[in-house]
């Protein structure tokens, strides 16, 4: 849940509303979950080729494909991938943590 809130602010701009009455507001936020929704779409859609694909990932991948000059598409994949490989590295680091931290449990309960 904590992940969503923090795309919604960081990828479509939940955090950069400007309203000063409650229809412009609830409008605001109407157009950051479609927009949010968008997003969780592709990244599902996805899933199977690109398993860590993000938020962020999707929005420069529309950079890329939607009409600009100043970004290619291989520059936009190579960004991505080394965020995929700092994001798996992280994972898998977490995972050897979490696996050390089980085995001194037991360890010190045959202690």
């Amino acid at each position: 849940m904590e992940r969503t809130f923090q795309d919604a602010k960081t990828s479509v701009g939940m955090a950069d509303y400007q309203a000063r009455g409650w229809i412009a507001w609830h409008h605001h936020m109407s157009l950051v979950m479609l927009a949010l929704l968008f997003l969780l779409k592709e990244r599902r859609l996805h899933k199977d080729t690109l398993e860590l694909l993000s938020c962020q990932d999707v929005i420069a991948l529309l950079d890329v494909y939607l009409p600009r000059t100043d970004r290619t598409k291989q520059a936009v994949t190579d960004s991505m991938n080394k965020r995929h490989a700092k994001r798996r590295a992280s994972i898998e680091s977490a995972e050897r943590q979490a696996g050390r931290s089980t085995e001194q449990k037991y360890s010190n309960l045959t202690k």
